[in-house]
């Protein structure tokens, strides 16, 4: 007889349902650690991207504007006290424009501004006017440029926005007065508006490029710094002329006065501007970048609140006319 041996198959046996929740369990807890930390890494990516972006856009717009502010009145415009005399002891500039006073070389319309924003910005100097109200400064600049320098390497001068300006012609001779040769004249007008593209707020230059001299301005405004959501200005004037001759201590270099625009109710109060302290709040570029809305100080040193989750900056500088300082000439 044969014999016949039968293998016993071992009982197949699965996963409890006990062990599969757990596994479950186990894969979804590590599943929502790496994508909380992967959001967490990408929300703080976003932040600081933003963040770097925004400092960049401060600085650039206060070193712009400061560039120009230091310029004003290049070359023409000189205090009294600055000035070379003439036949007779009789103070007169170096050089003089049609903005400059003929009698002092005081400068006219060197600098000017508004505590809002220009009616029209691209209207003639003698037409300028401000807007009611107080929300966003905006100022104007006008310099000439130095004749040797162009004559030098070539270039024609340009405004804020590169384009060239047109050569002014030259002023005549007057009885104890010499004339002035040809002269460019830079004039450039910063404000912030919002952009009509994009619909976010930014700072815009309108200069005189292409202007024929003392005409309204022919090319348009454009931005030149995104995001900035508001600019404050405050002029620092010195003495004026009664108290420089009733206080030995006054002088035409020294600092009485801070004032905002609204408050340079006399056109001559533009003349005794010495300094000029910006001030303006750039945002994010992005929303929802924070978990609440931000409360910072704004440029009146008021707390505010903001009405969405952007970041915010503060930035500020105070610049010197650097042609109604000493020695200027």
């Amino acid at each position: 007889m044969t014999a016949v041996f039968y293998m016993k198959k071992p009982n197949a046996r699965g996963r409890s349902l006990v062990e599969i929740m757990i596994a479950l369990t186990i894969g979804m807890v590590i599943l929502i650690a790496v994508s909380s930390l992967f959001i967490g890494n990408r929300q703080t990516f976003r932040a600081n991207d933003d963040k770097t972006r925004l400092d960049e856009e401060g600085r650039l717009a206060l070193n712009m504007m400061a560039l120009h502010i230091r310029m004003a009145g290049y070359g023409a415009m000189l205090k009294p006290l600055e000035s070379s005399s003439g036949p007779g002891n009789v103070p007169e500039p170096a050089l003089y424009t049609t903005y400059a006073n003929l009698g002092s070389g005081i400068a006219e319309n060197a600098i000017r501004g508004c505590a809002n924003g220009f009616i029209d910005t691209g209207a003639s100097i003698m037409g300028i006017g401000c807007q009611p109200g107080t929300t966003s400064d905006s100022f104007l600049v006008r310099y000439d440029v130095d004749q040797n320098i162009v004559a030098l390497n070539g270039a024609l001068p340009i405004d804020c926005l590169g384009a060239n300006i047109i050569l002014s012609p030259p002023i005549p001779a007057i009885p104890g007065r010499s004339g002035s040769l040809g002269f460019f004249r830079v004039e450039n007008r910063f404000f912030v508006q919002n952009n009509p593209n994009t619909g976010n707020p930014e700072l815009y230059c309108r200069g005189n490029g292409n202007t024929p001299p003392d005409a309204p301005f022919v090319n348009a405004a454009q931005p030149v710094a995104e995001n900035v959501e508001s600019m404050k200005i405050t002029y620092g004037l010195h003495p004026d002329a009664l108290e420089m001759e009733t206080n030995p201590d006054a002088n035409s270099q020294t600092i009485n006065q801070f004032l905002t625009a609204d408050l340079m109710v006399d056109p001559a109060m533009w003349n005794r501007v010495v300094s000029v302290r910006l001030c303006i709040v750039v945002r994010s570029a992005n929303d929802n970048l924070t978990t609440a809305k931000q409360a910072y100080r704004d440029c009146t040193g008021n707390q505010v609140v903001a009405t969405d989750r952007r970041l915010r900056g503060v930035f500020s500088t105070t610049v010197a006319i650097r042609n109604r300082s000493v020695g200027a000439t």
